[in-house]
C-alpha cells in the first residue's frame, strides 16, 4: 500500500503517501478531486500540493499529471472514438428512426484503423419535433480541444413556446463544404 494512516476518528480517516515527493503525488488522490470536480483545473493541482506538501509544482507537472488523472478515469480520446460507432449504433437501434452517417477519410496503414472524417446524428424524436418549429434553423459550432482539433456542429430551432430543440449534430474534422452537406 502506498498510504500510511495519518489521523483517524470515528467520522474521518486521513492518510498520507508513503513516497509523496516532489517527484510523485499520491495518484488516487489527484484522481479523487477530478472524480468529484471534473472542472478541477491546473491551479488547483499546483495550490493543493502547495498546501499539503510545500512543493511547488511546476505547470508542466501538473498539467501532465491532470491529463493522466482525466484519462484514467474517462478515458483517451482514442478509446472515445472507437467506442462511438457502437454508442450511436445502439441508439439507433433502440431509438428507431435516428439519422446517423459515417464519413471516413481512410484507412490508416500504421494501425490498421479508420480515420474518422466526420458523423452525423439527428435523433428521431428531435426529427419529429421539427415540424411544431419556426422555419429558422441556427447552426453553430464549438472546438472540441484535443490534439485532432475536430469540431462539434449543432442545428437547432425555436418552438412556439420559445425553446430550443437541437435538430442534429455533427463531429467534424474541419468546416468544409463536404463535411455541411
Amino acid at each position: 500500500m502506498n498510504a500510511v494512516n495519518a489521523e483517524s476518528s470515528k467520522t474521518k480517516w486521513k492518510v498520507l503517501c508513503k513516497h509523496s515527493t516532489e517527484e510523485q503525488w499520491c495518484r488516487w488522490e489527484l484522481r479523487g478531486h477530478v472524480k468529484r470536480n471534473p472542472s478541477y483545473g491546473i491551479k488547483h493541482v499546483i495550490q493543493n500540493m502547495k498546501d499539503q506538501t510545500g512543493y511547488d509544482v511546476p505547470y508542466q507537472k501538473a498539467w501532465y499529471s491532470l491529463k493522466m488523472a482525466r484519462e484514467i478515469i474517462y478515458g483517451t480520446w482514442e478509446s472515445s472514438v472507437q467506442k462511438l460507432p457502437a454508442y450511436l449504433g445502439a441508439i439507433q437501434k433502440y431509438n428507431l428512426g435516428t439519422i446517423v452517417e459515417w464519413k471516413h477519410k481512410g484507412l490508416q496503414a500504421s494501425t490498421g484503423k479508420y480515420v474518422m472524417g466526420y458523423v452525423f446524428w439527428a435523433f428521431k424524436p428531435c426529427i419529429d419535433g421539427f415540424q411544431f418549429c419556426r422555419n429558422i434553423i441556427s447552426v453553430d459550432g464549438t472546438h472540441l480541444y484535443t490534439k485532432y482539433k475536430y469540431k462539434l456542429l449543432i442545428a437547432a430551432a425555436m418552438d412556439g413556446n420559445q425553446q430550443v430543440l437541437p435538430l442534429a449534430f455533427a463531429a467534424v474534422d474541419e468546416e468544409t463544404y463536404p463535411s455541411w452537406k
